[in-house]
């Protein structure tokens, strides 16, 4: 094959001689050899030009070999990777050359880490390649053709899939005739233009649909039924029909959408159906699980949602089709699994950057229906000072003490609950706590580090004591906690990002969710879990939500991990009306009230979080709120 012209070696030797490199063959069976075609001395009155010899891998460069294999396209570039383990070493170094050159020129094919990091380059641009190129055939995978033998299955799915083509000057004007004659995974690619479908369409066979040319140059305004096993549909803009707003919908089998854009509707999936859909734009649009066992959302954007841009509704069934064993492997073999290695941030012993607040200490903020704005941290000399005086007013801002030993409460109006966007029917009890300091749960511990100086090795002791826990220790003393962490069920959010909408992700009736690698801001909640419901979230940032951040209620529950939640309007966290989650070793901080809101009977395990920066209490507790706390301190004396 010919790779192009213009790579010269030169001898300088008596007899100059240049090797010009016009082609090469490689072959397949393990020979570490390249065919050249090099051109010997010149003598014309012989009229010698060229002879053919064959070359080892080593006898040129490194260098020069990666130029002469960026010539190459895909399958080429597959094949040499197969000679040898040099041959296949060398193809793999070609990562941020010809591999990155694919990836990126590909129309059907986004940057891996978009929409979060979209100028982050990737581990490995072949293996971003390899995902979206396989994509194309998972659709496929495991799937049964109910009205054929194994074998014919096989042999149609490889021999008979044709290629239809749609659009202006082909053999089909429009989308409906297409999928009507299309057979058993076929590929139907639309020609650019809008395609306008004034009835529903309904697909009975498994079929590919794509787009041709950039992603925006087709685009369909079309209500579609899926009543198969599988379909996949990519590189499309789906845009609701003027009879009903919904776009997709599908009670039966499995769909994967790849880098669609879907513009003022909705997807409707019920069990036991399911989809995998990767790197698409939701704009004005939502989704709307129902019952569903296993789905995935990966690398996906929302913006402007006018309710909750993803609805998860109803306990995962345990009538699954045959894509679920497919997601749950993909999906235990791509999460963050905390039990390797401890990843996460609250496993730092200084867990604050330098010249952040309390960036010397460690301090909880808790609060019992009261107000907090008389409330100053102090330095160690000062705790030194008043512990010499006897004057014992506050402990690094978890209380404020009277002179009879009880903690001192003012009744407030804190509007975290009464006037959050999201709150209704809340209790109208107004009871107000008074709790003696000998009577909190805390008073021994504290006692003994306010009342008695300690000695070099019992402050050393009294620090690993109230040391915070890192997510990974947490997780290895608590099982339970290890199956909920590693739980796969309902629906899985991977590295999607919520921007500038009402809602984020709606959890209710039993629903599942596990939520990791996320980024929600400027919504107005970010995560609501409510009605027996549970979630899972895993390493997001949450941040500039008008309301509170994550809102739980109604008995709900999971775990809420190693998340970055910050600069909210109302509380990072609220729990309310026998909610019980468990809030572990997170960063909860500069929120413009408090951190953490308890109210209305609700419960939760709170430990080893860092709530720091909040203008109003670390953790506000009132109205009956029952959590545990476990926040300890850590003294830099």
């Amino acid at each position: 094959m010919t790779i192009g012209k213009g790579v010269e070696a030169c001898k300088p030797n008596s007899e100059t001689w240049r090797l010009r490199v016009v082609g090469f063959l490689y072959r397949t069976d393990g020979i570490n050899q390249l065919w050249l075609t090099k051109s010997s001395p010149v003598d014309p009155g012989r009229g010698q030009h060229f002879k053919h010899d064959t070359m080892e891998i080593g006898g040129l460069p490194l260098e020069l070999w990666r130029l002469i294999l960026a010539y190459l396209p895909l399958r080429d570039l597959g094949r040499c990777g197969l000679v040898c383990r040099s041959w296949h070493d060398l193809i793999i170094s070609l990562d941020n050359t010809r591999w990155r050159q694919l990836c990126l020129s590909c129309a059907e094919c986004r940057h891996p880490n978009w929409p979060i990091k979209p100028e982050v380059e990737p581990r490995s641009w072949r293996e971003a390649f390899k995902q979206h190129y396989v994509a194309s055939r998972t659709w496929t995978k495991n799937a049964q053709d109910l009205e054929s033998s194994n074998c014919l299955y096989l042999f149609r799915r490889k021999k008979d899939r044709r290629v239809l083509y749609v659009g202006y000057g082909c053999e089909f004007e429009n989308l409906r005739t297409a999928v009507a004659s299309a057979n058993i995974y076929d590929r139907i690619i639309l020609q650019p233009g809008v395609y306008e479908e004034q009835n529903e369409i309904i697909l009975k066979v498994p079929v590919e649909i794509m787009g041709q040319g950039k992603l925006g140059d087709v685009a369909l305004l079309v209500c579609i039924d899926q009543q198969c096993p599988t379909s996949r549909l990519c590189n499309l803009v789906f845009m609701p029909a003027w009879f009903t707003p919904i776009m997709y919908k599908t009670s039966i089998g499995y769909v994967q959408f790849d880098n669609c854009n879907f513009e003022n509707g909705q997807l409707q999936i019920h069990a036991p159906g399911t989809c995998q859909i990767k790197f698409c734009t939701f704009n004005q649009s939502s989704i709307h699980f129902h019952n569903v066992s296993l789905s995935v959302l990966e690398n996906c954007e929302f913006i402007n949602s006018e309710n909750a841009s993803v609805t998860v509704e109803g306990s995962p069934t345990s009538d699954k089709n045959w894509a679920c064993k497919h997601l749950s492997t993909s999906a235990k073999s791509r999460a963050i699994l905390y039990t390797a290695s401890e990843t996460s941030l609250s496993g730092n012993t200084d867990f604050l950057a330098a010249g952040s607040p309390g960036a010397k200490m460690r301090t909880c903020e808790i609060l019992v229906n009261g107000d907090q704005s008389h409330l100053l941290p102090q330095s160690k000399s000062q705790i030194l000072e008043d512990h010499t005086n006897d004057k014992e007013n506050e402990l690094n801002g978890n209380f404020y003490m009277g002179k009879d030993g009880e903690a001192m409460t003012l009744d407030t109006d804190y509007s975290d609950s009464e006037l959050s966007t999201v709150s209704e029917n809340e209790d109208d009890d107004q009871s107000v706590y008074k709790l003696s300091y000998h009577s909190h749960g805390l008073s021994h511990m504290l006692a003994k580090s306010l009342h008695c100086r300690p000695q070099t090795n019992g402050l050393l002791a009294l620090q690993s004591e109230m040391a915070l826990k890192s997510l990974h220790q947490e997780l290895q003393k608590d099982k339970e906690l290890q199956s909920i962490a590693n739980s796969v069920l309902g629906c899985l959010v991977w590295k999607c990002l919520f921007r500038d909408g009402k809602g984020g992700i709606f959890i209710c009736s039993q629903g599942q969710a596990r939520l990791e690698g996320c980024i929600f801001r400027d919504l107005t909640y970010a995560v609501r879990c409510i009605q027996n419901s549970k979630i899972v979230m895993l390493s997001n940032d949450v941040y500039h939500c008008k309301a509170s951040g994550v809102f739980l209620r109604l008995a709900a529950g999971g775990l809420i991990a190693d998340n970055n939640i910050h600069s909210n309007t109302e509380a990072g966290v609220d729990i309310r009306k026998g909610a019980n989650p468990v809030i572990l070793c997170n960063r909860i901080h500069s929120g413009l009230r408090s951190g953490i809101v308890v109210l209305g009977n609700g419960k939760g395990s709170i430990r080893s979080n860092q709530i720091y920066g909040n203008k109003e209490a670390g953790i506000y507790i009132l109205y009956n709120g029952n959590p545990v706390v476990r926040y300890v301190l850590k003294l830099s004396l």
